[in-house]
């Protein structure tokens, strides 16, 4: 496997990846990015993800600053770091200037002295806080505005509303025996659990939502911000160590593979039919019927012609206003009934879904989802019924599907907050969190997992998605360069690895066409085709437990009729060498063409963001018992 490939091929953008430096100041370390600070530790555990200065105009878009007088001193005792940010735009101008200082003694202080140059309507200027999500359920003490103190958690479940409010400072425990401290100047403070996003982070964050917004900073108006870290521990832990090389141990039978659908939007039956021969496998074709956009019995039955091409089954996301169930049930049975389809499945989306709304919130003269699943079993289709939402996760945890559903259904999106490498792979941790609590707010009912993308298929904050015609990394977009480009593919191990450990029942990765198809626009295969040829070739196979015993590796392993098969990737920005169990050897690589190429030689490098595809025969020369067991 070449480790030789471009920019391009990496991520589908020649953007310059952010430019990094590691600070420390004795066993006090965090890295330097775009003028904000991450992964800050202390002896080489983490006790903050992140902590970011950031302004978001009217619509919620991030000022990108521009960065200028950048000083950095480090010594054995301290580090220093000054710069100056402009923040301009259509809506205004905001200047500040950034002091940040870092001590041995496991102190930190971020300083923000800003002024607004013009108006500055905002609906969010200052500091954010993240806390990793490895927090969950560990103690946390908040300090009030008023000096009370609260002893409570970290949420295990992910809260679908803010778990604290009105903060001066927090405090945890990030390792046995030390304890964190940050506290917030400036404004009250509140938190909000990022995991709905699948963010990797509980996100506290200056300027509660209760105030007003937009606010505006008036022309010449100052805001001075501060936040201070303060670590203390009885004694310093053994710095860990990274392994130089990733061993994967292969365990027993763990179940079995999900099934895998595609997701189609009827704008692009088209270009999906043409494209047919290339796409591969799949279990499932879910295409969306919208009424309100004249879908109608003969759009049915030409999904049902492109399913049937690929050997695949169709179901129907149907799209309702909820205000009517039987009368709406009626005219949607009516056109599949005309078409003549017989849907493998039927996902109930209410409309009001597309947009976001409080917990527990249902708009006026709506009707509950489980009054259309009712209807339409009522109907006589044989079809099973889904409940859930075609959003995010986050509007599913904050209004879980009622009624008899035959299973649920959610997707999440990789860049709504952020959109850096290391951010999007970042998410990839939170899976089991969501997947967790989607179990527990519907317990017993098969999960349909997906879209599960790196952008995001529609806004629910916003009017609309954030354009990116440069194609770079851009939160809250679309288009996303590395959806077809190996990274994408490498992304998609990761959500495949944590799906199957979970037990979905079905895994939607990609679209066959379009922004977030396995197909690019002009119809040749993107390296995300080969991974889900891969997926669907295994579905329903008898999965088996693979371990890794270094972070930034996935794998997905499992039975095929003559052996095994384990999918492994590389989500890291460096190179790493891997041990398989002796019975596997490489079958090769996942290329830019979506072809796998052969792997020269004995040793197996894993190179950056690629994916590997590794084989065992139970009656080749590489037999041993442990594929024999298999």
């Amino acid at each position: 496997m070449s480790g030789d490939v471009s920019a391009l091929d990496l991520f589908g953008t020649n953007e310059p990846v952010a430019e990094r430096r590691i600070l420390t100041a004795g066993p006090l370390s965090a890295i330097l990015e775009d003028g904000n600070l991450r992964t800050i530790c202390f002896a080489g555990v983490e006790v903050v993800r992140a902590i970011n200065y950031l302004a978001r105009d009217a619509s919620w878009g991030t000022y990108k600053p521009k960065l200028s007088n950048i000083r950095i001193s480090e010594g054995q005792a301290a580090f220093h770091v000054g710069y100056d940010g402009l923040c301009a735009g259509p809506q205004g101008r905001f200047s500040y200037r950034m002091t940040i200082t870092g001590k041995a003694s496991g102190e930190l202080t971020m300083e923000a002295q800003g002024v607004a140059l013009t108006d500055f309507p905002t609906n969010r200027t200052g500091f954010v806080v993240l806390h990793p999500s490895e927090a969950a359920g560990g103690r946390l003490t908040i300090i009030h505005s008023d000096a009370r103190i609260e002893e409570t958690v970290f949420p295990k479940m992910i809260s679908p509303d803010q778990p604290a409010f009105d903060i001066a400072a927090l405090t945890h425990e990030p390792a046995a025996g030390m304890v964190c401290t940050v506290a917030m100047e400036g404004d009250a403070f509140e938190m909000e659990d990022q995991r709905n996003w699948t963010d990797a982070s509980f996100k506290t964050y200056v300027r509660p939502l209760s105030k007003p917004r937009p606010h505006l900073i008036a022309k010449g108006s100052k805001d001075v911000q501060r936040i201070v870290v303060s670590v203390e521990t009885k004694a310093l832990p053994a710095q860990p160590k990274t392994a130089d090389k990733a061993t994967l141990t292969l365990g027993g039978p763990a179940g079995r593979m999900p099934a895998m659908a595609l997701f189609l939007d009827p704008d692009d039956l088209p270009a999906a039919v043409a494209g047919a021969s290339l796409l591969g496998p799949a279990q499932e074709v879910i295409v969306r019927f919208d009424g309100a956009r004249a879908h109608d019995d003969r759009m049915l039955r030409k999904a049902a012609g492109f399913a049937d091409s690929i050997g695949a089954r169709l179901a129907i996301e149907a799209i309702f206003d909820a205000v009517d169930p039987r009368a709406e049930t009626k005219t949607i049975v009516g056109a599949f009934r005309s078409s003549g389809v017989e849907p493998s499945a039927i996902l109930i989306s209410p409309r009001r879904e597309f947009k976001t709304r409080a917990s527990n919130l249902m708009p006026a003269g709506e009707r509950p989802v489980g009054d259309l699943v009712n209807a339409f079993k009522a109907a006589g289709f044989a079809a099973s019924v889904g409940a859930g939402s075609p959003s995010l996760f986050t509007e599913f945890n904050r209004n879980p599907p009622t009624g008899d559903a035959d299973f649920v259904f959610f997707g999440n999106a990789a860049i709504v907050h952020a959109a850096d490498d290391r951010s999007v792979m970042e998410t990839l941790t939170v899976y089991p969190s969501v997947i967790a609590t989607a179990r527990h707010l519907c317990p017993g009912k098969p999960i349909w997992l997906g879209p599960c993308t790196i952008g995001m298929r529609h806004n629910p904050y916003g009017e609309a998605l954030v354009a990116n015609p440069a194609l770079s990394r851009v939160p809250a977009a679309g288009d996303d360069p590395r959806h077809g480009a190996l990274f994408g593919a490498a992304f998609a191990v990761g959500v495949a690895a944590q799906a199957a450990t979970a037990g979905v029942d079905r895994l939607i990765l990609a679209a066959p066409t379009g922004r977030f198809g396995l197909l690019d626009a002009a119809g040749e295969r993107r390296p995300l085709q080969a991974v889900h040829a891969e997926l669907a070739a295994a579905s329903g196979a008898e999965r088996r437990e693979v371990a890794v015993d270094r972070s930034g590796i996935a794998a997905v392993a499992y039975r095929t009729g003559d052996g095994a098969r384990i999918l492994v990737t590389n989500l890291t920005a460096e190179d790493i060498e891997i041990s398989v169990p002796q019975a596997f050897q490489s079958a090769g690589s996942i290329e830019p063409s979506a072809k796998v190429s052969t792997l020269p030689g004995k040793q197996l490098i894993l190179h950056r963001y690629r994916t590997m595809i590794l084989t065992a025969s139970a009656t080749g020369r590489n037999s041993t018992s442990l594929v024999d067991s298999l």
